[in-house]
């Protein structure tokens, strides 16, 4: 280091409004001298690696910035050069520094280097936190459809078959050769390229796209829809992308040039708009897609499950996607955003995030831990609250990066506030999977350090909550499933006998509590059609009046 440099690291470290020291709050943690110098060292050795990489992305506004006060919510004048957050102060220290003890710049050819490095870096992270996202989200969507599977009308569509519905885009590869909804293969395009077919579906799919418009403001009206959305027509480009990810490259597999999206409140709503689109346009449905919302199916890659309802309008297949709100609310309308993103990397062959670091070297981690704090330097973790996903979710990702960085002291300080705010969560609470998972971390980051007393009495913690969670799952297996052989012989000998005797007898059993229980949901959907869409009736009548005319 040159001209006082790593004093001056030093300084930017300790004094960042938002930095490193203050966001871990160590003042708290009744450090001795010797704690808080090697805390010092390590991150005067962390701001090291990154020094060239901040210098030329973090330079602080030289005429102040506006800061809001969280409590107030109005607006401050920073003081000229004041830097928010940690990485930010470690710059404009190091600048100083330097301009007082070294007049040498860089190269423009070198500052474009470090300019490009820190772009990397950048994007690195920005991969890495979207790898957060995506499996925070599926978990989100498996319980969303866990919740929704307790649904009285649900057993009843589960048992639906749809409508030239293979079942496929499961949680594999997306790919679904054997389509058999395809649009038309018209004879003039045996003499045109890719891309002039392409042009041709677009321009078809603009002509159907006005009756499409007209068909969901009917659905829309009639149901209460929660959102609705028509197009816009796919694009070329996009189309030949999709034929190539799903379908070799066959374009006349592609049926969603002309699209739109309808979201329903839940069951009922759905199988209330199929049967009203049965009513009302049945002779132009091509396929009904329901395989994903079904208990004994895969979702789709990352989680999410919906209904697809493809139509013919002036000779071109047009799509409705049809979204449960409980799913929907989960991503919006970034939800084929993360389907997309899941399916491209595979998210769903592993559960841990913090996988996706593997194999970083040192440099790099460092660099990332940077980032990271620029990530988090507006939203200082003890100001952090439980409605602060975002945040919530950059610390997260930085907590990561410290456990692999041997930063086990700054994992402990963050993730002792996330699981305080996980419980604090209306939402989440101390016994959900998510919070169980930061206690996991927080025993790991003690552990490192040499507190396995505490990390035992976490552990034991979570092993008791194991043993409760197999006994209520066990309890539901028992519940759900028939009695052993020997269960059945000590109950009732006689009944015992009887089903050695007639070896498929459980067999018909279970499927005769199946039927009953598909009969019960009918019921409760015939009751919840009778209360909330009585209208179906009359557009039922209408439409059986109208087969009988032709």
């Amino acid at each position: 280091k040159r001209g006082g440099v790593g004093k001056a690291l030093v300084a930017g470290a300790a004094l960042g409004a938002a930095g490193a020291a203050g966001n871990r709050a160590w003042s708290s943690q009744n450090l001795n001298d010797a704690e808080r110098a090697n805390i010092e060292e390590e991150y005067v050795n962390l701001a090291a690696y990154s020094n060239n990489l901040i210098r030329t992305g973090a330079i602080p506004d030289e005429g102040g910035h506006d800061d809001v006060d969280p409590t107030t919510g109005l607006k401050a004048k920073s003081p000229v050069g004041k830097a928010r957050g940690g990485a930010g102060s470690v710059y404009y220290n190091v600048t100083v520094q330097r301009d007082e003890d070294d007049d040498d710049d860089y190269d423009e050819e070198a500052l474009e280097s470090i300019a490009k490095r820190r772009a990397v870096i950048k994007d690195s992270w920005d991969f890495y936190r979207m790898i957060c996202s995506l499996l925070r989200d599926r978990r989100k969507y498996d319980e969303s459809f866990a919740r929704m599977r307790s649904d009285p009308v649900h057993p009843y569509l589960n048992s639906m078959t749809g409508l030239n519905d293979p079942g496929d885009d499961a949680a594999g590869s997306g790919e679904n050769v054997d389509k058999e909804v395809i649009q038309a293969d018209l004879p003039e395009y045996s003499d045109m390229t890719r891309t002039e077919v392409v042009k041709d579906l677009v321009s078809r799919a603009e002509e159907a796209l006005p009756s499409l418009v007209e068909i969901c403001k009917a659905l829309a009206g009639s149901l209460g829809m929660e959102e609705v959305g028509v197009g816009p027509v796919k694009e070329v480009s996009a189309a030949i992308r999709k034929a190539e990810k799903k379908y070799q490259g066959d374009v006349l597999k592609v049926t969603d040039y002309c699209r739109a999206l309808l979201v329903v409140k839940d069951f009922p709503t759905l199988l209330a708009l199929l049967e009203l689109a049965r009513d009302s346009f049945g002779p132009l449905i091509r396929r009904v897609k329901i395989s994903s919302l079904k208990s004994d199916r895969s979702s789709k890659p990352g989680g999410y499950r919906d209904c697809i309802i493809n139509l013919e309008l002036k000779e071109h297949i047009c799509e409705i996607q049809v979204h449960l709100w409980p799913m929907w609310v989960v991503c919006g309308v970034d939800g084929f955003r993360h389907y997309r993103h899941c399916l491209e990397y595979s998210t769903d062959s592993f559960g841990d995030p913090y996988d996706a670091l593997a194999g970083l070297d040192r440099k790099t981690m460092a660099e990332l831990i940077v980032m990271a704090e620029e990530a988090v330097a507006d939203m200082p973790l003890e100001s952090l609250e439980w409605y602060h996903e975002k945040y919530i979710l950059d610390y997260f990702a930085e907590v990561g990066l410290f456990l692999r960085h041997d930063l086990a002291q700054w994992a402990e300080v963050t993730l002792r506030t996330l699981v305080r705010l996980r419980c604090e969560s209306p939402d989440i609470g101390p016994e959900h999977h998510e919070t169980v998972q930061l206690k996991k971390y927080l025993s790991q980051s003690l552990r490192h350090q040499g507190k396995t007393e505490e990390a035992d009495d976490i552990d034991t913690d979570l092993a008791e909550l194991g043993e409760q969670q197999k006994k209520q799952d066990s309890a539901q297996r028992e519940a759900e499933e028939p009695a052993s052989m020997w269960d059945s012989v000590l109950a009732s000998p006689t009944a015992a006998i009887e089903s050695m005797m007639d070896p498929n007898k459980n067999e018909r059993e279970e499927d005769e509590k199946l039927r009953r229980e598909v009969k019960q949901s009918k019921k409760a959907w015939r009751r919840i059609r009778e209360e909330r869409f009585k209208f179906l009736d009359a557009n039922h009548d209408d439409h059986v009046a109208s087969e009988g005319k032709q």
